[in-house]
């Protein structure tokens, strides 16, 4: 009886400290979604400000986020499994807050695309070690459902840089923006180093293997066995079910981030003539949208035992969605365009799963790469995509310019969305490839 209790109360104080340790590390990661997505509704005004004169330049200097984001994932993992969550989440939110405050005085273009790098370089390692903390603390059968839980936390960044962002670049300018999140950052910083522990262990507390021992009967299975960073990436990248979630993931959350990120707010006001506010509004709704699907994928995910079925759900969601974009043109009713942008942002919520589509078919103690590797896929989508999207709109141009921005008709628009109604088919395929894993870890 004595026994019990002792474990009862282990039991709670792990449960306490972790809420804590997790919340912590989320509000961390919500700086990553507003570095992301930020570039769509200040679009106008940095072309104006650094003169810049193509789409395909200011897609560029979008994808800076997401080519850094990329290359990071795999060494983000190796740092995840070698030095612990707590020092990389503190030290790379400093780097971010560096990068924020310097696009935020940027008096010149390459001032601006080194602020973008840095702030690039110090978020793009918040989410592997956030999943590496959440495989530490806790159970296989709510990871999926705390992954959809960070998506909707991170994206309060998202939602920052809509609607919020666009009153304060009406009021006050862009600048502040980056001062402000550059504060914010710096905050995170210290409130990290300060709750967050890499494990239970630290804190006197069982792991997840002794728990789960204890609730459901048997031994702690052995942790000895190591695996070296170079051979740990090599048998990631050699198991072929890592690469579907992959390419999956690729697909859908490039053309995703291409829209809400960079060229939804362009397009709301120069073919549907909404006002900077009302653009952002819609694409407010991608981002409620994604908040609202991202934490119920991943619970279904986990209460049904499945992985594959909820990220197909979702992708034939997002093809509608985007094909009623396509079609609808200006004349579309305002509720059925803000039904459609909400959900566009439901449909790409099957991304929340590809991470754990990739842990589970990969050894535990390669937690942190596999993670890296299948994370890094959204971003190299989206940083083949922005700029893709941008030079399509440049060959159908036809050389209207208002304020110092180029105007693109809806023709322009309508081929552009064409390339990526192609690449999400190309994602749908991919989806109905994954491994089925049944919520079980099946690598080893």
């Amino acid at each position: 009886m004595n026994e019990d209790a002792r474990w009862l109360g282990q039991i709670k104080r792990l449960e306490r400290k972790r809420k804590w340790i997790w919340l912590c590390a989320a509000l961390a990661f919500l700086a990553a979604y507003f570095h992301r997505t930020v570039t769509g509704v200040v679009a106008d005004s940095l072309m104006r400000d650094f003169s810049i004169a193509q789409a395909s330049e200011l897609g560029m200097l979008s994808s800076i986020y997401f080519y850094t984001y990329a290359v990071l994932q795999v060494p983000s993992g190796m740092l995840a499994d070698r030095y612990g969550p707590r020092l990389v989440i503190s030290a790379s939110i400093v780097i971010a807050a560096a990068g924020a405050a310097l696009i935020a005085g940027a008096e010149s273009l390459s001032s601006l695309y080194l602020g973008r790098f840095l702030a690039s370089v110090g978020v793009s390692v918040i989410y592997v070690n956030v999943v590496k903390l959440q495989a530490e603390w806790f159970r296989l059968r709510e990871f999926a459902t705390m992954l959809g839980l960070l998506t909707l936390v991170g994206n309060g960044g998202s939602l920052l840089s809509a609607t919020p962002l666009a009153v304060l670049v009406e009021s006050t300018g862009w600048r502040s923006a980056f001062f402000l999140v550059a504060l914010y950052s710096v905050l995170m910083a210290g409130a990290c180093w300060l709750v967050i522990r890499n494990r239970p262990a630290e804190e006197g507390l069982p792991s997840m293997k002794e728990l789960a021992a204890h609730e459901f009967g048997g031994t702690v299975a052995s942790s000895s066995a190591q695996t070296g960073m170079k051979l740990g990436l090599l048998t990631v990248l050699r198991n072929r079910h890592t690469w579907t979630p992959f390419f999956a993931s690729v697909a859908v959350f490039g053309v995703y981030m291409t829209f809400s990120g960079i060229w939804g707010v362009p397009y709301f006001m120069q073919v549907m003539h909404m006002s900077r506010v009302e653009a952002a509004n819609q694409v407010l709704l991608m981002f409620l949208g994604n908040m609202a699907g991202a934490p119920l994928v991943g619970y279904f995910s986990d209460r049904l035992g499945r992985r594959r079925s909820p990220y197909i759900v979702t992708t034939l969601l997002f093809l509608a969605a985007l094909a009623g974009l396509m079609l609808g043109g200006e004349q579309m009713p305002a509720w059925l365009l803000s039904l459609l942008c909400f959900f566009f942002g439901i449909g790409v919520s099957g991304v929340s799963v590809a991470v754990v589509c990739a842990k589970e078919v990969n050894p535990p103690q390669l937690t942190g790469i596999a993670a890296g590797v299948v994370n890094s896929a959204p971003f190299v989508g989206a940083a083949l995509m922005q700029p893709a999207f941008g030079w399509v709109l440049d060959q159908f141009w036809q050389g209207s310019i208002e304020h110092g921005v180029k105007i693109y008709t809806s023709e322009a628009y309508q081929n552009a969305f064409g390339l990526c109604a192609v690449v999400l088919l190309l994602g749908l395929l991919a989806t109905f490839l994954i491994k089925e894993t049944y919520g079980k870890q099946i690598g080893s």
